[in-house]
C-alpha cells in the first residue's frame, strides 16, 4: 500500500487514549517538522503551533474544551494559533516574507502589489483576517495528522472548545495569536472503529 494512503487509513480521531504512553522527542520533532513545512497562501506562514506536555496544562485547558479528556489523556496537545496581523499587506512581516524570495526590488514591489489587489478583492470582501488564517491554519493540523499516523501515532483534531477561555488559561496576547484548532497527539487505547465514507464516485467530478 502507498505509505502515504497506508497513514491516512491508520488515522481517525481518536477519542481514548492510553496515559501511560509517551511520544518520543524523535517523533515529535518530526510532527513539527512536518507542520513547519506546511504550504500558505502566498507562503504567510501566518502561524504559531503551542506544544502543550504538560500535566498541569493540559488539566487546566481541559474544562475550556468542553471537558473532552483526550486533553489530559494524550500525550501532547498543539495548539494552532493564527496570527491575523501578519497578513497585511503593508505591513512589515508580509513584506519581508516576500523579499525573502531574494527577486529584484522592482519584482518584489510588484509582488507584493499582486498580493496587496488579491487580499482587497477577494478576500477581505468575503472573511476577516482570522477566518483567511484559519484556513492555512488547517493545512498544517492535516499535514499533522498525516505525520504522526505515518508512525502510528493517533490523533484527534478538537474544534469543540471555548477560544476565549483556552486563550485565558494559556495567557495568550490575543493582539500576536488566536487560536484556531487543537489536536491531541498519543497512543489508542481501543481499536479503530469502522471507517465512514460515502463512496469516492459520489465525491468526485471528472472534466
Amino acid at each position: 500500500m502507498n505509505p502515504v494512503i497506508k497513514a491516512l487509513t491508520f488515522r481517525h480521531a481518536c477519542k481514548s487514549f492510553d496515559p501511560r504512553k509517551k511520544i518520543s522527542k524523535a517523533h515529535l520533532d518530526m510532527i513539527l517538522t512536518a507542520a513547519h513545512l506546511s504550504p500558505s497562501s502566498f507562503g504567510m506562514e501566518a502561524w504559531k503551533f503551542i506544544v502543550i506536555s504538560s500535566d498541569e496544562v493540559k488539566k487546566a485547558l481541559r474544562p475550556a474544551c468542553w471537558n473532552q479528556p483526550q486533553i489530559t489523556d494524550a500525550s501532547h496537545v498543539i495548539v494552532i494559533c493564527a496570527r491575523p496581523w501578519a497578513i497585511d499587506p503593508l505591513g512589515n512581516y508580509a513584506g519581508k516574507n516576500f523579499e525573502r524570495r531574494g527577486l529584484p526590488e522592482d519584482a518584489t514591489k510588484a509582488y507584493i502589489e499582486k498580493y496587496k489587489n488579491h487580499m482587497e478583492t477577494e478576500v477581505f470582501p468575503r472573511m476577516s483576517t482570522y477566518a483567511w488564517c484559519s484556513k492555512q491554519c488547517y493545512i498544517a493540523l492535516a499535514n499533522i495528522m498525516t505525520a504522526a499516523a505515518s508512525e502510528e501515532i493517533d490523533s484527534c483534531p478538537i474544534e469543540g472548545f471555548e477560544k476565549d477561555w483556552v486563550e485565558k488559561v494559556l495567557n495568550i496576547d490575543t493582539q500576536e495569536d488566536e487560536v484556531v484548532v487543537l489536536v491531541a497527539l498519543g497512543y489508542r487505547m481501543k481499536e479503530q472503529p469502522p471507517r465512514r465514507r460515502h463512496p469516492m464516485e459520489q465525491m468526485i467530478e471528472y472534466r
